[in-house]
């Protein structure tokens, strides 16, 4: 099952209308259909926003279906990223989230130019970013980080925060958000 076929279904067993779920989260109603018909992708603002509204965690929405229950050890080769083709940003979990924790750290592969989404976001928790490879931009409130190679940024994520790839390649993170959004 597809991102757009769960967020179709959630929405049916809630009985919003596409029209009604779209208002909620800012979007039109004619791109979140072509979201549940995979003809788009929402950004990771976006999918958060979905999930957010429709009660579940954004891992409903992105995980395989027969992945084991409860697997703590998640092979390389069975990792599977979920790409936001609009904010040129693919998101892997690294952990399955049919496991009970406090914490969800997430493999982020930005493009040159991918952000979160273009807006701003906050939400209850905390987040750890670590660079693997390339730099990026986060904005939290007015002020602005660039993080390189190696560099590792904290903060609470009830501050309005977003990010950006403004280099010249594709930047590898890892993310950490507590309590589990994803």
């Amino acid at each position: 099952m597809t991102i757009g076929e769960r967020i179709k279904k959630k929405r049916n067993e809630k009985n919003f209308s596409l029209r009604e779920l779209a208002s909620k989260v800012d979007l039109s109603a004619s791109f979140l259909s072509q979201i549940e018909q995979g003809k788009a992708s929402p950004s990771i603002e976006n999918l958060k926003k979905i999930a957010n509204y429709l009660e579940v965690k954004v891992s409903y929405l992105i995980e395989e279906e027969d992945e084991s229950l409860g697997s703590f050890h998640i092979k390389r080769e069975d990792r599977k990223f979920v790409e936001s083709i609009d904010s040129k940003t693919s998101i892997a979990l690294l952990t399955s989230s049919k496991i009970e924790k406090n914490m969800e750290p997430i493999m982020y592969e930005i493009k040159p130019g991918g952000e979160s989404g273009r807006g701003f976001f906050n939400h209850n928790g905390e987040e750890f970013v670590y660079i693997m490879e390339g730099s990026l931009d986060i904005y939290i409130e007015d002020q602005l980080t660039t993080l390189n190679e190696g560099d590792s940024f904290y903060f609470k994520s009830t501050l309005n925060h977003r990010f950006k790839n403004n280099g010249k390649k594709l930047t590898k993170a890892i993310w950490v958000v507590t309590p589990p959004t994803f």
